[in-house]
């Protein structure tokens, strides 16, 4: 069976680590010249933000999707702020992970554990490959295939901008920020590599660049006196999400962000995309249908986070405060030490109330 991967991120790296541990090999293009991203970030797996809290997400991932990853710190203290709060939630609250060209990353984790071919600087065209492959994986990161073929419905766009930043950081303590200065009905992070240099950036939903460059510059200015050096500014991402309507078209199956597996309420894709991966592969392998039942309770968990998105959407600083002071009130300790998937029950609950209406859009920060 001949199998081509389209894009050497983590749904695809993931893919053909379980397709060669199932006793397949495979061939990987891959646009750019390297596994990763261009620049090292650190991202977050935290959770609260998983389809099964009750489970340790990189145990998970190690021992029931077989990926040899690890983190590279874990979070046991969560400190939210808004305008005028702070509050600190303690507790297993996830891990942070490093994503890019740095040997620590989970892109170069994986690589090294894949003995399938790489080709680099290569962007094929999908449909030739129809024809010359068994299969043909998906995983570019991106919906330009799902939009080409027809199957992509747009809900959202989360644009990122940041820097890497030098300082005095604790690793197991992760900052969001809350704050329409900083971030509109985004957030703006902080979150360490290690004890001296972090990744700060603002993720901010269906904004404009020029919005987005003046809640960065706000948030720099108003933060950045507590760093010591800015460097490795990365610009404008944007990560446009939506949902598949089919996930395999005659041969081609999408995953990671081409099939629609990244959240759209706070742009967390890690685990899915890993997990998208790897049940492709099963699908493929074996002819399961591991991929299609993991399909449809991702469809579900991603509806009800959706429905959250649009009301935090219309939210203000005062909803801000609210959300702030009751995690310091105790909410924020339950949310991630429940076996229930509150966020998920939440978005539930929101089909059954009225959706709010998004305010009239800043221009910009104030």
């Amino acid at each position: 069976m001949r199998i081509a991967i389209v894009g050497a991120g983590l749904a695809g790296l993931a893919c053909a680590h379980e397709l060669e541990r199932l006793g397949h090999r495979c061939e990987i293009f891959e646009k750019r010249d390297r596994v990763g991203k261009m620049f090292n970030t650190v991202e977050t797996m935290l959770e609260a933000l998983t389809t099964d809290p009750t489970k340790d997400v990189f145990e998970t991932l190690r021992q029931e999707l077989h990926l040899p990853v690890n983190p590279a710190n874990h979070i046991t203290r969560l400190v939210l702020h808004s305008r005028s709060r702070e509050s600190l939630i303690r507790g297993r609250v996830g891990y942070t992970t490093i994503r890019g060209p740095e040997e620590r990353s989970l892109e170069q984790q994986l690589a090294r554990h894949c003995r399938s071919p790489i080709h680099f600087d290569q962007n094929p065209d999908v449909e030739a490959l129809m024809a010359e492959y068994d299969w043909v994986v998906v995983a570019t990161g991106s919906p330009k295939w799902p939009k080409h073929f027809g199957l992509w419905e747009r809900d959202i766009a989360w644009y990122v901008r940041g820097a890497n930043v030098i300082g005095d950081f604790n690793p197991g303590e992760l900052h969001f920020y809350f704050d329409t200065r900083y971030a509109g009905t985004g957030y703006a992070m902080i979150a360490p590599f290690d004890g001296r240099m972090a990744s700060a950036g603002v993720g901010v939903p269906d904004t404009t660049e020029e919005q987005l460059e003046a809640y960065w510059n706000r948030f720099r200015q108003e933060q950045g006196r507590f760093w010591e050096q800015v460097e490795d500014e990365y610009k404008l991402e944007c990560y446009e999400m939506g949902r598949v309507r089919q996930r395999v078209l005659d041969n081609v199956i999408f995953v990671g962000n081409a099939g629609g597996f990244i959240e759209p309420l706070g742009i967390t894709g890690q685990s899915s995309s890993l997990a998208s991966g790897v049940y492709a592969a099963r699908k493929l392998a074996l002819g399961d249908d591991q991929f299609d039942r993991f399909a449809a309770r991702w469809d579900h968990y991603y509806a009800d986070l959706m429905r959250l998105r649009l009301n935090v959407n219309a939210w203000t600083d005062r909803e801000m405060e609210r959300f702030v002071g009751m995690a310091g009130r105790g909410v924020g300790s339950v949310l991630i030490r429940s076996p229930l998937n509150l966020l998920d029950l939440a978005g539930t609950a929101m089909a059954y109330l009225p959706v709010a209406q998004d305010p009239s859009p800043e221009v910009g920060p104030s």
